[in-house]
């Protein structure tokens, strides 16, 4: 044994070789009879280059170099629209309306701000207070350093609802001499309020007996007015028990007995 012959790859595990029986038993296998026909429609709507296809550009020749514009593609021309009929010119116009028109008075602005400085008010310089040497510093008007509610009109005045309210104590108020107004007993005010009272319960209960669906327009109208009907007797009877002393108009009496 030679020793070239000594290799690394005599020590691998080599796959035992086909025996004669089995290399003649694998001719045996089943073929169908229609393999050639599944081969060839297989492979009939296959084409080589079909979506993309040649490239039929040809190559640039080296001993012809390139020119200019060679491989620019011309454009097709524009051709422009040409219309078969023009559109009709804008009026012009009439002079004679612009004569017709009234003149805008012109403004004279010079003495138009001479008048206005004339009237304006001198401005004031604004007052300040230093606080410390830093320069802080504040307004005296409006801080309450100043006195200036001595100033005011109303200064050492009774207020206005001050003297209406001593106007509405007097006891001379009470008495009228006028027979057209009429002052309204405490016994018929707490009669009102008792009355009111009663006719809140009423129309109160009536309300609650309501359907809780309102499926008809007569239940929602009713509904409806009894809400404003109780709104009505709450504000009167806000009304009667806020103030003491009612009066009533009695000038339009006779009307009524008619």
């Amino acid at each position: 044994m030679n020793i070239v012959d000594e290799t690394i790859y005599n020590l691998l595990n080599h796959l035992p070789e086909c025996s004669s029986s089995q290399s003649n038993h694998s001719k045996h296998y089943y073929r169908s009879i229609f393999a050639s026909n599944v081969l060839q429609n297989f492979n009939k709507e296959k084409h080589p280059h079909r979506t993309m296809g040649l490239a039929t550009i040809s190559k640039p020749d080296p001993t012809h170099p390139l020119r200019r514009r060679q491989n620019y593609t011309e454009l097709p021309k524009v051709i422009p629209l040409i219309r078969s009929h023009r559109m009709p010119p804008i009026p012009r116009l009439n002079k004679q309306n612009d004569r017709n028109k009234l003149e805008k008075p012109s403004k004279n602005f010079i003495e138009y701000n001479i008048d206005q400085m004339k009237n304006s008010l001198p401005i004031c310089p604004r007052r300040y207070v230093v606080l410390d040497r830093k320069g802080n510093k504040f307004l005296i008007d409006g801080s309450g350093l100043q006195k200036d509610f001595i100033y005011k009109k109303n200064y050492g005045k009774i207020p206005r609802y001050l003297e209406a309210r001593k106007i509405y104590d007097e006891p001379s108020n009470s008495n009228f001499t006028d027979n057209s107004i009429v002052l309204i007993p405490p016994e018929e005010r707490l009669c009102l309020i008792n009355n009111l009272k009663k006719r809140y319960e009423d129309t109160f209960a009536e309300y609650q007996r309501l359907p809780l669906r309102l499926e008809t327009a007569s239940i929602i109208m009713k509904k409806k007015d009894l809400t404003n009907e109780l709104d009505n007797i709450e504000r009167d009877l806000d009304f009667l028990e806020k103030h003491q002393k009612i009066f009533i108009d009695n000038s339009n009496s006779h009307i009524n007995k008619d």
